[in-house]
């Protein structure tokens, strides 16, 4: 161990410009860290490591049998526990997760740094290796994923720790470097199942060692080594995962049938403008997130690099050993990890949800995989006058490419986790979030809390306590489950406040009562009840009456007592022609949202002179029908029938 501490610290002397990079945004991270909100997430991972520690000290496995996230390890969450509850003795929550937002962000940073340290040791140009920082420091997603999420990005960063440890094991070939090797590996496995990818290509690359080593002595070096590295791994995996220790073969088995394809999850993903479920996804699903939502330079940079180590590999084989100044053996390792996940995922569709966020760690290997050819790059820069023209352009190309990304970044703070590149359409309004899930962590709600927080404190955090009992707020927020109709195209409710990325509304604060609007809107919302509300009511329930004029449908109660507006209002529609229906959705047989059939709208109203007010409007196609449901006091519900 003391030969690894050794080698950290002769690596990691001063690289002035480097350090220095990594400090500015070591202090970028600490002065915007509080603009990260909290997610539905947090407090699940938190209890990973509370249920971990109880067991570990008190031998109660109670807590952890019940939890579902049993089989996720608590290598990373637990340290996060020890120092923010136990060193630092933080009780109040929002200083917990504040702490524990920046840990986590450090460690993305060290993982950034060993980015570094690994591109200085494939290229051996300070120069490569920063830009390769750069370029895994300046991921739009993992950048804001690395305050809220402890789990993927700690794992990305990991990973290349990992990396870096294989590296050394890889040159230096002794017991000592593939000890530590093993432990990185067995970590790897303890924070994602997924971490059983570099495992599997280090022992390979063992294995295809041992096949070539020359005399009994080599081969009995080389299997050493392999059985060194195999038992520090399990080793340190069973060490560091505790719902191992009272079955270690039962449990691994479980752990990693539930984690290579989940079955207690099943969520609905909107990709390419259709809603799939999370276990029955397109081929291409994975390939196509990370291409869409890579900066340029990156994308450019990491596939160019990968076909210059394809190249080398069809030319010259792998077997070259390490060293500085082309490194292709590591090359091929690097290729391996990247492109084998996706193969397995087009393979095998395994459950998948949220973008590509629990293949982030790909974008290391990918990362580095860009050193080929910022090395190609920096070798054109110095020879002839023609190539150095070449050089040089692509190099500025690359360092403006950089610049936009961190612009980019800048100018959709915090959102940086919606991040979109020029391949999708970014300028049509309202049009991106129906191509493809965005805020499935629900982020964009802070801002709409902190308005109302603005606007009236007292009735503000009321509202937020219980929004049942404030009528005053509507707050909507567009998400991936309720998908196009979370948050109607034109919500029917005067609008307050509206947060938009990519000119796209992803969370409005909307309100009922027309005193809060100007006379002009409000005396809108009254024309548009006098001119729905002509004629006979379609039907009648619940004391509701439904009128439809032209391509609106309206509903009105005339007893407007407290709460009747947020009863929850479903509008099911028919479409008269099933070919109306997406072709997915065709074969099923009914629409997105509601099994039984239904098209669900959900709609809040206002208060128009004492009457409770609400309107949809209707799809340009034709409908066969329409079914209304209202939420009624007791937890009954109304429903009824319209003709169309």
């Amino acid at each position: 161990m003391s030969a690894v501490t050794s080698w950290i610290g002769e690596q990691a002397r001063f690289h002035s410009l480097a350090l220095v990079v990594w400090c500015l945004f070591l202090i970028a991270g600490l002065a915007i860290v509080d603009d990260y909100s909290v997610t539905w997430d947090t407090g699940n991972q938190r209890f990973i490591a509370i249920y971990a520690l109880n067991y570990i000290l008190h031998d109660d496995q109670t807590m952890l049998q019940k939890d579902a996230d049993r089989f996720y390890g608590a290598a990373f969450e637990l340290p996060l526990l020890l120092l923010t509850e136990r060193v630092l003795g933080l009780e109040d929550l929002r200083h917990v997760y504040l702490a524990r937002y920046v840990l986590t962000h450090l460690f993305f940073l060290i993982g950034g740094f060993c980015c570094y340290l690994l591109a200085l040791r494939l290229s051996g140009d300070r120069l490569v290796a920063l830009l390769v920082m750069l370029l895994f420091l300046l991921s739009p997603r993992l950048y804001a994923h690395s305050f809220f999420n402890s789990k993927d990005p700690a794992f990305a960063s990991a990973f290349v720790m990992a990396l870096l440890f294989a590296s050394r094991a890889f040159d230096k070939d002794s017991v000592g470097n593939y000890r530590g090797c093993g432990a990185m590996a067995g970590l790897l496995v303890n924070l994602r199942i997924m971490g059983a990818v570099l495992f599997a290509v280090v022992l390979v690359f063992q294995a295809w060692a041992w096949f070539r080593a020359e005399g009994p002595a080599a081969r009995r070096r080389a299997m050493t080594t392999i059985g060194v590295f195999a038992l520090w791994g399990g080793l340190v995996l069973f060490i560091s995962l505790p719902y191992l220790w009272s079955d270690p073969a039962g449990r691994l088995a479980e752990m990693v049938a539930v984690l290579a394809n989940h079955p207690a999850i099943h969520v609905r993903e909107v990709f390419r403008g259709e809603l799939f479920s999370s276990d029955a996804l397109p081929w291409d699903y994975m390939l196509r997130w990370f291409a869409i939502s890579q900066p340029p330079v990156t994308l450019l940079l990491g596939l160019l690099g990968l076909g210059l180590v394809v190249r080398g590999v069809v030319r010259r084989g792998a077997g070259a050993k390490p060293g500085v100044g082309g490194e292709l053996r590591f090359g091929v390792l690097l290729a391996a990890c990247f492109a084998l996940p996706l193969v397995a995922f087009v393979l095998l569709r395994p459950n998948a949800y949220h973008g590509w966020r629990h293949f982030y760690f790909l974008h290391g290997p990918f990362c580095l995989l860009a050193t080929f050819a910022l090395m190609g790059l920096r070798q054109l820069a110095v020879r002839g006058l023609r190539k150095r023209w070449v050089g040089g352009a692509a190099g500025a190309l690359t360092m403006a490419g950089l610049g936009a990304a961190a612009l980019e970044m800048a100018q959709i703070h915090p959102h940086q986790h919606l991040y979109f590149n020029f391949l999708v359409d970014r300028k049509t309004p309202e049009r991106l979030w129906t191509r493809y899930t965005m805020d499935y962590y629900r982020l964009t709600k802070r801002q709409s809390y902190e308005y109302l927080l603005r606007q009236t404190p007292a009735g503000a955090r009321q509202f937020i306590r219980d929004p049942s009992r404030d009528p005053g707020f509507y707050l909507m927020h567009r998400g991936t489950t309720r998908w196009r109709d979370s948050l109607p195209f034109d919500p029917f409710p005067p609008v307050l406040h509206r947060i938009k990325v990519y000119n796209n509304t992803m969370s409005i604060v909307a309100t009922p009562d027309l005193a809060r609007v100007d006379p002009a809107a409000a005396e809108a919302y009254r024309a548009l009840h006098q001119t729905a509300t002509a004629g006979a009511p379609a039907a009648r329930a619940g004391g509701y009456e439904v009128y439809l004029h032209g391509k609106r449908l309206a509903w009105v109660k005339e007893a407007c007592e407290p709460g009747a507006l947020r009863r929850e209002f479903l509008l099911a529609l028919y479409p008269a022609n099933a070919y109306r229906l997406p072709d997915y959705r065709r074969k099923r047989g009914y629409w997105p949202i509601w099994k039984r059939g239904y098209w669900t709208i959900h709609v809040r109203g206002v208060r128009v002179d004492g009457k409770c007010l609400g309107a949809a409007r209707l799809p340009d196609f034709a409908l066969a029908r329409a079914r209304l449901r209202q939420s009624a006091p007791g937890g009954r519900w109304w429903e009824v029938e319209v003709p169309l």
